[in-house]
Parts: C-alpha cells; structure tokens; sequence
C-alpha cells in the first residue's frame, strides 16, 4: 500500500476511528510468560497486540493507519490471518500512540489497553525486585481475567524460579 501513514498526525480521523473500532472488537493485547532458560532471569515476558480475521485487506488497513506489525497466515491454516506487534519498541512508538488518540468505545478494550500501557512501562524500566514482579504478574492477571484466558505459567511458578538481576559493582 502506497502512502504509509508513519505517523499519527498523518493518520486520517475517519480512518483513525474505523481502525480502533475494529480491533475494539477484533483485537488483543496481551503480555506472555515464557521460559528461557538463556534468559538470566530465566523468564522472557512478552508484550502482544494482535488482530485476527479472515479478510488480509482489512488487516493491512489496520497495518497502514497503525504503521507498523506484521500479517501472517495463522498455523490452524483455516484461511485466517493475523496481524501482530511485539517489538516494545513499536509498541511505545506506534500502537500506543495510535489508540491514546483514537480510543476505544468499549469500557473493557480501554481497560485493556491502560494495562498494557503500564506493564509495557515496568518492562521498560526493568524488573529488578520482588515488588516490581508482583505488580507486573498482577497486571498480567488483571489482563488474563479481562479477555477471559488461561495462563500456562502461573504466578507462583514464575515468583519461585525468577532469577533477579544485580547491579554490577563494576559500573
């Protein structure tokens, strides 16, 4: 698509408002817990904010107007596509400016996305003690218990084996 709107000034206001009402009711934002055990922390969390239908163009609409993420074909291969964002930086830089401005009508997607925004804060500030991953795993939960999901790594798993990290004396 020609004339990708890279920045949210460019972002026409009919488009701005069809692209935040659709993922309103087609989009997620959510935050993952993964073992790594070439993590020194040996967890790797993960901020998400993805779409999903079955008609591509729509999609890379959303793509367009939101400037940035990539589409891809879902693993079920049932003819449905995703378009997804991880990169944090992206994520401060493109979706959250993009829906401060444009919003959500939906009192639970505007919960959803104020979540996100504070837990991609704590991830950008770093998790360097117990209180700061408890308020993380507690935005986590919150978010988990509004889009009605199942976490595979619990918070007692994560709390026993999550390795802090020290400051290095050396600096």
């Amino acid at each position: 698509m020609k004339n990708k709107a890279t920045h949210i000034s460019e972002v026409p206001p009919d488009k701005g408002h069809y692209v935040a009402g659709f993922v309103d009711g087609e989009g997620s934002f959510y935050i993952s817990a993964r073992v790594r055990q070439d993590y020194p922390t040996r967890w790797k969390f993960g901020l998400h904010f993805n779409i999903s239908n079955r008609d591509k163009v729509v999609l890379e609409i959303c793509k367009k107007y939101v400037g940035c993420g990539t589409i891809r074909e879902t693993d079920r291969g049932n003819g449905f596509y995703v378009l997804e964002v991880q990169d944090r930086k992206k994520l401060r830089e493109f979706v959250i400016p993009f829906f401060s401005r444009f919003g959500f009508l939906s009192n639970k997607k505007r919960s959803e996305f104020r979540i996100f925004q504070e837990a991609l804060v704590l991830l950008d500030n770093g998790i360097r003690t117990d209180a700061e991953l408890k308020a993380f795993l507690r935005l986590r939960e919150k978010l988990n218990q509004l889009r009605k999901t199942n976490i595979s790594n619990t918070d007692a798993v994560i709390l026993e084996s999550f390795v802090f990290m020290r400051e290095s004396s050396e600096t």
